[in-house]
Order: structure tokens, then C-alpha cells, then sequence
């Protein structure tokens, strides 16, 4: 269990480093994602140069954009403080001239935080190759999660970025049962 203590305040100070392109506080609909799409893809259109960074930045937008949207959970303590009860948060931000961080952050259930760990730690342990086969693997053991998922995301993000996936678990004052999860891929 963690020991961090969440205060979104600080949180969004972290996050917001480099050139924000794009940045999102609250409920994570599919309204909301199809709508800033077309202002992403402008976003990314004038401000990076790399049309190969581009197609991975855009990618990998949507997938965190998609994973806040199917993994969200609702929660009454959470609406109170913050205005909507599946509280989401997402910034994309480039560092540089050639690196956009895209950091996501959601409450999870307590007991989520282990499986999450464990995932995210035997895909940032993989080779280049081996994140290729676990992907192959995965895709073809056609496997779903109760959210529909089959957990291919984050190692089809760990392959995009050619970096490793970056996380936190933040403990939620008033809340026991839930935690923060913050998440980051960097692409370059």
C-alpha cells in the first residue's frame, strides 16, 4: 500500500511541465473524446515536426483517453469533492523539441493497485523483442476483461514510446478504499 497522500492541486502542478497541448479535468465521456480529437490532431499538427512522433503521440493519446473512459469508477465521495463522480484527468505536454509526456491520472478501487503494479512492471522489465511477442501473445489469446479490454494497451503503448511506462499510487484523504492512479508514457 502506498504512502503518498493524492491533492490533485499538486498533482496537476507536476504534470503541467513543457508546452501544454492539451488538458482535461473531470468526466471522461465519449462525447468528450471524440470532440478533442480534432483539436489534438491540430495541436500535434503545429507544434511536432516528426510525423512518425505525431502518429505515436496521437496513438497513444487515445489509448489513455480510452483506458480513463473504460476504467473510471464511479464514486460518490469522489463527485462531492471534485463536481462529477468518475473523476478523470489527462495533459499531454511536449518536453523539447522531439518528446510529448502524456500523463493520465484516475481512483482505482484499493485492490487494483497490486494487479496494476505487476503489469506495468513485467512490461517495462521486456525487451524491445519481447514486448513484440507478449503483443503477439496477447492479441491472439482473445482474452477479456469484465471492461472488455484484453490488456493489450499499455504494452502497445510500451512499444510506441520505446520508453518505459511510468506510475503512481496516491492514498485518497476521506476515501479508504480508493486510490489515485497516475500514469505516464513519454514518446520521442
Amino acid at each position: 500500500m502506498t504512502s503518498k497522500t493524492f491533492d490533485m492541486n499538486t498533482w496537476i502542478a507536476d504534470k503541467r511541465k513543457g508546452e501544454i497541448l492539451i488538458e482535461h479535468f473531470g468526466d471522461f465521456t465519449s462525447q468528450y473524446i471524440d470532440s478533442v480529437l480534432p483539436e489534438m490532431e491540430h495541436e500535434l499538427q503545429d507544434k511536432i515536426e516528426a510525423e512518425n512522433i505525431r502518429k505515436k503521440v496521437f496513438h497513444c493519446f487515445i489509448e489513455c483517453a480510452q483506458n480513463l473512459f473504460h476504467h473510471v469508477e464511479p464514486e460518490k465521495e469522489i463527485g462531492k469533492k471534485y463536481g462529477c463522480s468518475r473523476m478523470g484527468a489527462i495533459v499531454m505536454s511536449k518536453e523539447g523539441d522531439k518528446t510529448c509526456r502524456i500523463s493520465t491520472g484516475n481512483f482505482i478501487p484499493c485492490e487494483k493497485e497490486d494487479v496494476l503494479k505487476k503489469q506495468i512492471d513485467k512490461i517495462n522489465a521486456l525487451s524491445e523483442a519481447e514486448l513484440r511477442n507478449l503483443y503477439r501473445e496477447t492479441m491472439n489469446n482473445k482474452k477479456f476483461s469484465e471492461k472488455g479490454g484484453a490488456g493489450i494497451g499499455m504494452i502497445d503503448m510500451a512499444r510506441k514510446s520505446r520508453n518505459k511506462l511510468g506510475y503512481d499510487f496516491f492514498s485518497v484523504p476521506g476515501v479508504p478504499s480508493l486510490l489515485f492512479f497516475s500514469f505516464d508514457v513519454c514518446i520521442s
